[in-house]
């Protein structure tokens, strides 16, 4: 099988019907046609069948789609680098984050710039879930995210446990806080904090009111506002400098999902790719 085949396959599943992706593809049906015949005959088993005037994934072709997806990913994106490299003699970085991170951003990218200066840089923001996906299919180099699970074929550097500190307003009076001492006071709550929503069910922990948000950022300018404090991962706090905030220590053991540095173990990088995952690690293992 080659490339072209999987591609054409992949036009099929999309498109549903041979005529639509013959069209798409410009090339006529019949050569389409045979193409996915010829692909069956090297597999052994059926990747299609007719329901409806449709095609439709068979079980078998269903597993087999996944890997095409993976493989179509891979070698879109190395054209794409190639291309790059064609034209700027070196490659771009790729680099994932999850929101935790986004405060070690600038350092790191002036890390990066200060030693590689016409270095291109990609940052793509997003979950876990998402940025993990991205890295798998070497749309990024690395990934910076909480992980609680390790996977094969990937390499996940540990650097730090996601332990929570409360953020407040500078003129708040306290320097280390219980929860059940900031009943007077509004929570800015963040919605994915599951961690921080099991632990105030149960204790039965009540505020004053309580906002909820969606992100860190979000929370962090309600907070520069003084209209309450906002539970949030020690991480960022402490890489967030803002006169108009402070972070304080939280005396519960409030973790979420440890932080990583991800990449694919197989994946050959260039000599600065490498530097750059290097230096990234040595920066951020705390």
């Amino acid at each position: 099988m080659d490339i072209k085949q999987l591609r054409y396959f992949d036009a099929i599943v999309k498109h549903g019907k041979i005529s639509w992706a013959a069209n798409a593809l410009f090339i006529s049906q019949p050569s389409l046609s045979m193409s996915l015949s010829k692909l069956e005959e090297e597999l052994g088993f059926r990747l299609l069948e007719r329901n409806d005037g449709m095609f439709k994934l068979t079980d078998s072709g269903g597993e087999f789609y996944h890997h095409v997806k993976l493989v179509l990913s891979i070698y879109g994106n190395m054209e794409d680098e190639v291309r790059y490299i064609r034209k700027k003699g070196s490659g771009k970085l790729k680099v994932g984050i999850t929101e935790t991170f986004r405060m070690v951003t600038p350092e790191l990218f002036e890390i990066y710039l200060d030693i590689y200066n016409d270095l291109d840089i990609q940052l793509t923001e997003g979950t876990t879930t998402h940025i993990i996906n991205q890295v798998r299919t070497h749309q990024l180099h690395f990934g910076l995210t909480t992980l609680n699970y390790k996977e094969d074929g990937m390499e996940s550097n540990f650097l730090g446990q996601n332990v929570y500190s409360v953020l407040v307003h500078t003129d708040f009076p306290l320097e280390i806080a219980k929860l059940e001492e900031l009943s007077a006071y509004t929570l800015i709550f963040i919605e994915n904090s599951s961690v921080l929503n099991k632990f105030l069910q149960e204790n039965n922990l009540k505020f004053r009111n309580i906002i909820r948000v969606d992100t860190i950022g979000t929370a962090v300018r309600l907070v520069k506002k003084d209209l309450g404090f906002a539970v949030i991962p020690e991480f960022y706090a402490k890489n967030y400098t803002d006169d108009d905030v402070k972070s304080i220590n939280l005396q519960h053991d409030l973790k979420s999902p440890d932080l990583y540095l991800s990449f694919m173990k197989d994946r050959h990088f260039s000599p600065v790719i490498e530097d750059c995952i290097k230096m990234t690690r040595e920066y951020l293992l705390v």
